[in-house]
């Protein structure tokens, strides 16, 4: 079992890295230099991979906030 507290902090850490996650795969995405030296086709393929995951992690951090927000709403004070 984990405190109120404690659970919400480790949530809260597991958003920043979704959002640190964004960051980069927008960084990488946008970067001509990171694909340079592939085959048309791989970068096409790459971008694409990088896109989808850039999506889900957005839906990920969006799941983080309500829960967050769930959590801290209640009184129960274990999990």
């Amino acid at each position: 079992m984990i405190t109120k507290e404690k659970f919400v902090n480790e949530l809260n850490e597991a958003l920043k890295t979704e959002e640190g996650a964004i960051l980069l795969y927008t960084k990488h995405v946008s970067s001509t230099l990171f694909l340079a030296y592939m085959e048309k086709e791989k970068i096409t393929r790459i971008k694409e991979i990088l896109d989808v995951l850039n999506s889900e992690t957005r839906k990920h951090t969006r799941i983080f906030k309500n829960l967050i927000n769930k959590i801290e709403g209640e009184t129960k004070d274990v999990y």
